[in-house]
């Protein structure tokens, strides 16, 4: 699902879970004030149109199939444009560490999701929702459970649904049911094992020649490999990536600041390697096998430990802990804490989330909740941040920048190796000290063949409670990225092919040819053409539009094509029937600008299909949108406390 950040109205019985914590019971309490009752009628008013109740759901469904209220089946419905039930499944809808039971209707227009019962208990739990098969993007294969049960439906709005089904055989219907609805926007059905889905979407040689940053690369490689912010025990997994917490000031052109990639982050210290390497010899359990960690790098446990003072990870966290808030020693307090234990200990594997990477939030004791006091005495609040850190903002900012530097991007593929590829598992895994425990890896497990239940839920508690590592995507090391300076010279050379495209190359060849299109008194400052080439124009020889914008904000619109049937000049040019017509008939950018900002080129950015006009640098620290094609301003957006000096697609 699309989570958003919300104020929490049920802090009374948050109080009751620090009172649990302390007391060991709660006298009779009131768990909600009379305003947050108040406010929590107003939400449910107000967040009912965003999900459907079971009269509206049915509805959207009418019709008459065995006497009985359902969808109109092909053999009811003869008539054109009716909308057609296409499958119907059982389901789970899973959301964090929830499973709401319901079924799932396929229909020649929709997806609906009808749930077979309501929970009122938590805000965040999603009833009913009905879904445009045009709104469909991605579908791609899950696990639940560890079992090839489940689909995640990704929509255009960036909306994702986590369907859990009785078995694979049923996800293969679901799939060609979707799929032969033939909808214009799904890209991506994910059918294909993970591995060959990463194979295909050249994401590797990208990130290899510096096409796509570090993050979003572990994105990519979480999301293929199954990992999910629906479900908690499969939430994506990012790496410790310093271990220098303490410095005023942080060096990241020391390699010493950083971890060591090629080791899982529970064998960084030494001596707790030899002693992880030296137990696992001795130690050899006939149901669990052999493992050097006990726990593991990535559960729904350790998420809620990073994510405690964030809604709805808060109520999770106190559900987790049977209604109260755990001792404040054993919470997430201090980032340099939180790696000396795992430095340390040896007890403590965790690897982080992507919340470190991009939001702040996390880091804030915003909803001021009383998480408990440390031995110390100390009072848990916000989390202690590194010396080198002055604000959450700063400290995600360096964060990130350290993800992206030059030194881990020399060595993430080690750590890749060891999470996603081929040191996951078997001798190489043996050597890096990188084995857990035997339920957490997919190939071990196939609960559709036990039939003993009581045993099926003994496992299904086993993999829930130690974690589940991620689907396994390569089976070779994984190749190193290049430096900067190497994917510079791989765009020189043409990445090592001949390319009479290459400009740097022809530079002695280069002519320039000038057209005036303004005079000294306002020149042009931006020049801006279609990044989507319409190849239907060109091949027809009716010209792209060439957007230029003046010092003064006059703007006019040329016609422009690659080419040119005459020698004169290797491009086609029509000038703006406006540019040279009196000041009356000038289009202008919408605004003015400050006038202590010099008007450039960074002030504008032109959408890919030349359609809108994006304008910064407004005297009231406003953005503006202007139409090209209706040449109106559609939009002033005032968001910032000052003037924007840039814009950036």
């Amino acid at each position: 699902m699309r989570l958003k950040l919300s104020r929490d109205y049920t802090a009374g019985r948050h109080r009751d879970a620090s009172r649990l914590r302390d007391l060991g019971s709660v006298p009779d309490l009131q768990l909600v004030s009379e305003p947050d009752t108040a406010l929590l009628s107003l939400i449910k008013v107000s967040s009912r149109s965003q999900t459907l109740d079971e009269e509206e759901v049915l509805e959207q469904l009418a019709g008459v199939e065995g006497g009985a209220p359902g969808i109109i089946t092909p053999e009811t419905a003869p008539q054109q444009g009716v909308e057609v039930v296409v499958r119907r499944e059982m389901c789970d809808l899973v959301q964090f560490m929830d499973r709401v039971p319901g079924q799932l209707e396929i229909t020649t227009h929709h997806l609906f999701f009808l749930a077979s019962e309501r929970r009122d208990g938590h805000s965040w739990v999603t009833g009913n929702f009905k879904v445009r098969l045009d709104q469909l993007r991605e579908i791609h294969s899950r696990r639940f459970n560890m079992q090839r049960t489940a689909i995640e439906i990704f929509l255009t709005d960036q909306t994702n649904y986590f369907i859990n089904f009785s078995s694979s055989k049923v996800v293969t219907k679901v799939y060609n049911s979707i799929a032969s609805l033939r909808t214009p926007n799904l890209t991506r059905v994910g059918i294909r094992k993970p591995a060959r889905l990463l194979q295909s979407s050249g994401l590797t040689q990208r990130w290899v020649k510096r096409e796509i940053s570090n993050f979003d690369y572990l994105m990519h490689l979480n999301n293929i490999a199954g990992r999910t912010y629906n479900d908690l025990n499969q939430y994506p997994v990012f790496p410790w990536v310093l271990v220098d917490f303490e410095s005023e000031e942080l060096d990241l052109t020391d390699p010493g600041v950083f971890r060591d990639f090629t080791k899982p982050v529970g064998s960084q210290n030494p001596v707790i390697e030899q002693t992880v390497r030296e137990r696992y010899k001795e130690f050899d359990d006939p149901t669990m096998g052999k493992f050097h960690f006990g726990s593991h790098y990535s559960n729904a446990a350790g998420v809620l430990h990073y994510l405690i003072r964030l809604e709805p990870f808060t109520s999770l966290h106190i559900d987790l802990q049977s209604g109260r808030f755990d001792h404040a020693d054993r919470q997430f307090f201090s980032i340099a804490s939180s790696w000396s234990t795992i430095y340390n200990t040896g007890t403590d594997v965790k690897e982080l989330i992507p919340e470190f990477f991009y939001l702040p939030d996390f880091l804030k004791n915003i909803n001021d909740y009383d998480l408990g006091k440390l031995q110390s005495g100390d009072r848990l609040g916000d989390v202690i941040l590194p010396k080198w850190a002055a604000t959450p903002e700063d400290f995600i900012a360096t964060h990130r920048g350290a993800l992206e530097c030059d030194y881990v991007s020399s060595q993430l593929h080690h750590w890749i190796d060891l999470v996603f590829g081929y040191k996951q598992t078997g001798p190489e895994a043996e050597k890096a000290t990188n084995v857990f425990n035997y339920y957490s890896y997919e190939d071990n497990v196939n609960l559709e063949k036990i039939e003993d239940e009581g045993e099926r839920r003994q496992i299904e508690s086993i993999i829930n409670n130690f974690g589940q590592t991620p689907t396994q995507l390569f089976t070779e090391p994984h190749p190193q990225r290049m430096t900067s300076l190497e994917a510079w010279r791989s765009v020189v050379r043409g990445y090592g092919k001949k390319s009479s495209c290459n400009l740097l190359e022809h530079l002695d060849n280069v002519k320039t040819h000038c057209v005036d299109v303004s005079g000294e008194e306002d020149p042009v400052v931006f020049v801006g053409t279609p990044t989507i080439q319409t190849r239907a124009l060109i091949a027809s020889g009716n010209p792209e539009q060439l957007v230029t914008v003046t010092i003064s904000g006059r703007l006019n619109i040329h016609g422009w094509l690659p080419f040119s049937s005459t020698k004169s000049r290797p491009f086609t040019f029509q000038f703006d029937s406006n540019a040279h017509f009196d000041r009356s008939r000038w289009q202008t950018v919408a605004g003015p600008f400050s006038q202590d900002l010099p008007v450039s080129h960074n002030l504008f950015i032109l959408s890919p299909n030349n359609k809108l006009l994006v304008t910064c640098g407004h005297w009231d620290n406003s953005f503006r949108v202007f139409s090209i094609e209706r040449s109106k301003l559609l939009a002033r957006i005032e968001h910032h406390e000052g003037i924007l000096t840039r814009g950036s697609t």
